[in-house]
């Protein structure tokens, strides 16, 4: 495929740092059919394929960075989605915890999260609701409760009974209709078997 000397020089750096890749991927309302596997040392669960290798699919001609930023929080989503549905299957109903409304709720923390697309497409691929609480570094803050409750600082009650970081959670529900969220996942799972059986393309 012949690129462009301007499609090219576009290319050069996709982005400078990870708090820029929103801003990119928001250009695009999808990622225009491009994958993106990083199955840069295989594929784990649920797949546990040794053999896999990365692979970016689905360009053209008309493929910009913007779309192959989407297909990388895509990706991040999807994996997360294939764990959470091996688990879902081997909790069966009696394992699935649910909200008040029945939903299945994923709660998340950490950098990433900060990435409010990155959040909505989740929620979207999982057809169920993403709580993103206040204070993202949640295993930093359990650390600092750990250490002030062992020194004293803190009692538990002053803790566990403020509801202020509950109340400014954010939930991020599903937009997308079952028919394309099916149609997505049928993609991902063919864009993931691609990566099969690449072990030997280094020899």
């Amino acid at each position: 495929m012949a690129i462009s000397v301007a499609q090219r020089q576009s290319w050069d750096r996709i982005i400078s740092s990870a708090s820029e890749i929103e801003e990119l991927a928001l250009k695009v309302e999808s990622c225009g059919g491009v994958y993106f596997v990083p199955a840069f040392t295989g594929l784990f669960a649920p797949w546990w394929r040794d053999d896999a290798r990365g692979v970016c699919i689905g360009i053209t001609r008309f493929t910009s960075k913007a779309h192959i930023a989407r297909a990388v929080l895509e990706s991040m989503c999807f994996q997360v989605k294939d764990v959470l549905d091996s688990m879902h299957k081997d909790a069966g109903e009696g394992g699935e915890v649910k909200n008040e409304k029945g939903e299945f709720l994923l709660r998340v923390d950490g950098g990433a999260t900060v990435n409010s697309l990155l959040m909505q497409i989740q929620a979207d691929l999982l057809g169920s609701p993403v709580e993103r609480p206040a204070d993202i570094e949640t295993t930093a803050l359990g650390a600092a409760y750990a250490a002030g409750l062992a020194v004293g600082f803190w009692i538990e009650d002053e803790i566990f009974s403020s509801e202020e970081k509950l109340k400014t959670a954010t939930i991020f529900r599903s937009t997308l209709n079952e028919e394309l969220r099916k149609k997505k996942v049928e993609s991902w799972c063919k864009a993931v078997s691609r990566t099969f059986d690449l072990a030997d393309l280094s020899l």
